[in-house]
């Protein structure tokens, strides 16, 4: 996998910030390089919000990531995965936005069950 990166159009379907916190969760997981671009195009206030920028630094820190244009507003990211770190993470998104979305970004404990 070494080399490739995967280009999301984040314009398709509703256009929301869904696939936004997917597919970076799964570049997070599968340590593949990943560039969204038309970030929310199909919403009346196009970019990302508060909340989308939180969850990405969450996840940039969650795997000592490197992550561009990551700004309020902005229409384009490109991430780039590391190793995923344990410990604790947190998002503030510093507004009344939506957490559960947020939280959809982290991944799961380890159970010892």
């Amino acid at each position: 996998m070494e080399g490739q990166r995967v280009e999301v159009d984040g314009g398709i379907m509703e256009g929301g910030g869904q696939i936004l916190r997917v597919s970076t969760a799964l570049s997070c997981l599968l340590g593949l390089p990943l560039r969204v671009q038309k970030i929310r195009a199909g919403r009346s206030t196009p970019g990302l919000r508060p909340q989308h920028l939180s969850g990405l630094e969450m996840v940039r820190d969650l795997c000592g990531g490197h992550l561009e244009g990551a700004e309020i507003g902005s229409t384009e990211i490109t991430f780039t995965p590391e190793k995923i770190r344990g410990g604790v993470h947190t998002a503030d998104t510093k507004t009344a936005g939506f957490q559960c979305p947020v939280s959809c970004l982290r991944l799961p404990r380890r159970s010892s069950v």
